[in-house]
């Protein structure tokens, strides 16, 4: 869906490398990563606003971890596998720094 989606937020060069979220998710990020590099510079920093924003913008429906929260990673160079829950995932760079977010269940067998 949103390959490879450019955007300037801020000073930040935002480049949406590849996601499964609507344009309005999409649009959140941007947004968010723009204000979140303009503060923060420790790449945990950077994901712990990230993850808190998004699961402040977008709690569980019925407010319990095990329904889904979102995990953020972010670094220069990384490897991952994750189990996420379907259009709740995107990866996305913010200059030259890789993020990827996505939403999880508790376990994966509920």
């Amino acid at each position: 869906m949103a390959e490879e989606k450019a955007a300037a937020a801020s000073n930040h060069v935002i480049n949406v490398l590849k996601s499964d979220m609507n344009e309005e998710m999409i649009a959140e990020i941007i947004k968010i990563t723009g204000a979140v590099f303009d503060k923060h510079k420790l790449h945990k920093d950077v994901a712990t606003a990230v993850k808190q924003a998004f699961d402040l913008k977008y709690p569980p429906a019925d407010n319990k971890a095990t329904s889904g929260v979102y995990h953020c990673i972010v670094g220069s160079d990384f490897a991952v596998s994750v189990t996420h829950e379907t259009h709740f995932s995107c990866f996305w760079s913010c200059d030259n720094v890789k993020l990827l977010l996505y939403k999880s269940k508790d376990s994966p067998f509920d």
